[in-house]
């Protein structure tokens, strides 16, 4: 007995057993439809629910049975939050910049109409603001704007803070499921393939560059004739990257010093563009002439790994006139790059070389050949950033009427992930996370984070639904499905986003990770978790300020 009751009593026991347990159930399929990671929440919530079952001799003897600290479940969201940020970064602000208006009118349009039925609902039911305001954020399963409205009620109603908390476990739950059904359900409903949608994602590249091509030219152009590969790359003509040359039936590598002649046929790498401006410059397209291997050269891909060349440009590194080899490719993280002399490589980035054999091997011994590093994570900065974070979340923003906000741990650390994600430095410490690293970081800290939840919210259910019946639960449903509707149907309708942008944004709205977990397993894409990262800071931001908003406005019209 007393080692059953030691057993209940250790935390981590408690966390990972949930865990598996939580994961194993949320891997079934009914109808190709499965809870995922959300199955950990329900887990948790069943076991908070069952504590109160347990002998009284049993909780006094272990205060802490089948708990989880808080101090966990803050560090699971966190690492959750960190993760994403830093996945999402290198890509984020391109594509703010491209769509951040309608970023910014679906955070607060679909927010603000999930707000309004809020108020309408607690007046039409006479639900008290502090448990409207908490019903608001579980409906949206948002954890900074339920932080935000406890943060104000303690200073105008602290007997209802218990209240807040319990609704939004009460209405938590419908939230979670009905958004990871509903991005599951949604290339059925859409009538849109997750591969259509990927292959659609893929051609866009995330961020509007178009696809690179390879293509063969005969040179015509009598300008063309007598000039350096290198004179002709200063005429800034094109960006495509001449690799090879053919001249006279030898197929010789494209050195800057190369000299081209009329009846040459120069292959090249570039954009669709770049390849309609060469056939301007240099004469009509032809067929693959060349044969591979002929003149001794060759092409290799090598993997950017050495200090020298992480955070250089191209161009820096000088491939053509110190080592003679061209870039024609880079590759990152999945989406093909134009080899311009200013793109700066980061670690990880995968570059075609075409020269001389020797040189080839000169070339990615001075760039790469290290890659043993890359499966190592910087912890110093890595630690910095969750710490900078946290600091970040903590600074109050004050509001007109002496309010204040504040984003929270888990808004300051993904604030402060985005950024590290898009410069990978802390000052003069280079921030380089494998991608495996971000995905345990992602994954553990979800469910870490819901475990911890799950068990805080069953244990507050109940005493909650006594008091106010079902009525909040039909009403929770309502204000999550008013959020899910108006986002789906401006992402999807008005703005015409791709399937998987819309599932992974959706997921962001409703600030629901197990749903971005849906959406991640829809297609292999990083369309949703970009799409995520993108409208997750505006949507969370919406909400701290909407909650606030919902219990003010209660007060004001009761």
């Amino acid at each position: 007995m007393d080692f059953a009751v030691r057993l209940l009593g250790l935390p981590l026991l408690t966390l990972f057993v949930l865990i598996a347990l939580g994961m194993w159930i949320g891997s079934l399929r009914v109808k190709g439809i499965s809870l995922g990671s959300a199955g950990v929440l329900f887990v948790a919530m069943l076991t908070g629910l069952l504590r109160d079952s347990l002998p009284a001799a049993w909780l006094a003897r272990s205060p802490g049975a089948l708990r989880i600290p808080g101090s966990l479940t803050d560090l699971g969201l966190v690492l959750f939050v960190y993760g994403v940020g830093l996945h999402a970064g290198p890509r984020f602000f391109s594509m703010f910049r491209e769509r951040g208006k309608a970023f910014v009118v679906v955070g607060f349009v679909a927010t603000g109409v999930a707000a309004l039925v809020t108020v309408a609902l607690a007046l039409a039911l006479g639900l008290k603001p502090a448990l409207a305001a908490g019903m608001f954020t579980g409906a949206l399963t948002n954890m900074p704007g339920l932080a935000a409205v406890r943060d104000l009620i303690s200073t105008l109603a602290p007997n209802q803070l218990g209240t807040a908390s319990a609704s939004y476990g009460i209405a938590y739950p419908f939230s979670i499921i009905s958004a990871v059904v509903f991005v599951q359900l949604m290339p059925a409903l859409l009538r849109v393939s997750p591969e259509q949608a990927a292959s659609e994602a893929a051609e866009g590249n995330a961020g509007g560059r178009a696809p690179l091509e390879r293509r063969h030219f005969r040179v015509t152009n009598p300008n063309c004739d007598g000039a350096t590969i290198a004179q002709f790359a200063a005429t800034g003509i094109s960006e495509a990257a001449l690799s090879r040359v053919q001249h006279d039936g030898q197929v010789l590598a494209a050195r800057p010093e190369t000299v081209l002649h009329l009846g040459d046929v120069v292959r090249a790498v570039g954009t669709p563009e770049d390849m309609r401006r060469l056939a301007t410059a240099l004469g009509h397209e032809e067929e693959d002439v060349f044969a591979e291997g002929l003149g001794g050269i060759a092409s290799e891909d090598v993997v950017v790994s050495r200090d020298r060349a992480i955070g250089r440009s191209i161009g820096a590194l000088e491939p053509g006139g110190r080592y003679g080899v061209v870039v024609t490719r880079v590759r990152r993280e999945g989406i093909e790059l134009a080899p311009a002399s200013r793109l700066v490589l980061e670690p990880a980035d995968v570059l075609r070389v075409v020269g001389h054999s020797d040189d080839v091997e000169a070339f990615c011994e001075a760039v790469g050949r290290q890659e043993r590093r890359l499966e190592e994570t910087s912890l110093i900065p890595f630690a910095a950033g969750i710490a900078l974070g946290a600091a970040v979340g903590a600074i109050p923003v004050p509001l007109p009427g002496g309010l204040q906000l504040r984003l929270g741990m888990g808004g300051g650390a993904f604030i402060v992930a985005l950024l590290l994600g898009h410069t990978g430095r802390i000052g003069p410490m280079r921030l380089y996370v494998p991608n495996a690293a971000k995905m345990l970081a992602r994954d553990l800290g979800l469910v870490v984070f819901l475990a911890g939840a799950g068990i805080e919210a069953g244990e507050q259910a109940m005493s909650v639904l006594r008091q106010v019946g079902p009525q909040v639960v039909l009403a929770a449903a309502v204000v999550t499905l008013s959020a899910i509707a108006s986002s789906v149907l401006l992402m999807h309708r008005v703005f015409r986003w791709n399937m998987l942008a819309t599932a992974g944004a959706l997921s962001a709205v409703m600030t629901n990770p197990p749903a971005l977990a849906a959406a991640n397993g829809l297609a292999d894409s990083d369309a949703p978790a970009i799409a995520f990262a993108t409208l997750y800071p505006v949507s969370t931001i919406a909400k701290i300020l909407l909650a606030q908003g919902v219990f003010l406005a209660l007060n004001l019209l009761r």
